[in-house]
């Protein structure tokens, strides 16, 4: 096998299909794609990650059937095939966040999905969208939890790609990390989680000054 179509496997996780005149979305959770940017770094072993593809699929799953109501958005799914590990969803159309108003209502779905007992643990920023609320596209490796150390690493794994979204304007990141914390509401106790030694190794990967901006905003709730 050539290097560049082992890397292409990497990139051919979900494709989108058209039905009947309907956009589905198939996502596959097969060994070949399991290689992603969390289990490269050892600064990404405090969440519980896992590669295993079964348990990635139902981990997606899980937190796809789970009852939402309309306080965020995620794809309704249309059916799933354990014997191909992929499963047909719902296409989702929306807005990168990009703004401090999307930022504010992403941080309000994400305290939304805490107090639900959720942890997504994938927070890249293309992992949701905006049509009126957020919506999350990408789920395999969340979990059932009520452990506030898992709810900062949400927070600060978003943080961290926040960092590299708006590398060249770093202004620009904080106010929107700004917008971010207010709409989660962020407390004392997890403000105090945020800036844990634990998470010193995903923290030292944030960009200097945008580091510096990350304190400054979340001294803000302490």
């Amino acid at each position: 096998m050539k290097l560049e179509d082992f890397f292409r496997g990497f990139y051919t996780q979900t494709r989108v299909i058209k039905v009947d005149g309907r956009n589905i979305v198939v996502k596959c959770y097969s060994s070949s794609t399991s290689f992603k940017w969390y289990l490269i770094s050892p600064a990404f072993r405090r969440y519980p990650y896992t590669s295993n593809p079964v348990e990635r699929m139902n981990r997606e799953i899980n937190f796809l059937t789970y009852n939402w109501g309309d306080t965020i958005k995620v794809p309704k799914l249309i059916d799933f095939d354990f014997d191909t590990l992929c499963i047909y969803r719902e296409f989702v159309d929306g807005e990168e966040i990009n703004t401090t108003l999307h930022f504010s209502e992403l941080g309000k779905a994400l305290r939304y999905i805490h107090d639900k007992g959720f942890a997504l643990g994938d927070t890249k920023i293309e992992n949701f969208l905006f049509n009126s609320n957020i919506s999350v596209i990408d789920a395999e490796q969340s979990i059932e939890t009520e452990n506030i150390s898992y709810f900062a690493w949400d927070l600060l794994v978003l943080t961290f790609s926040m960092a590299y979204k708006f590398l060249k304007d770093p202004q620009t990141f904080y106010l929107n990390l700004l917008s971010l914390l207010d709409g989660y509401s962020i407390s004392k106790e997890m403000a105090s989680e945020l800036t844990n030694i634990s998470n010193i190794p995903l923290l030292t990967l944030i960009p200097f000054t945008h580091y510096n901006y990350f304190k400054k905003a979340v001294e803000k709730f302490l």
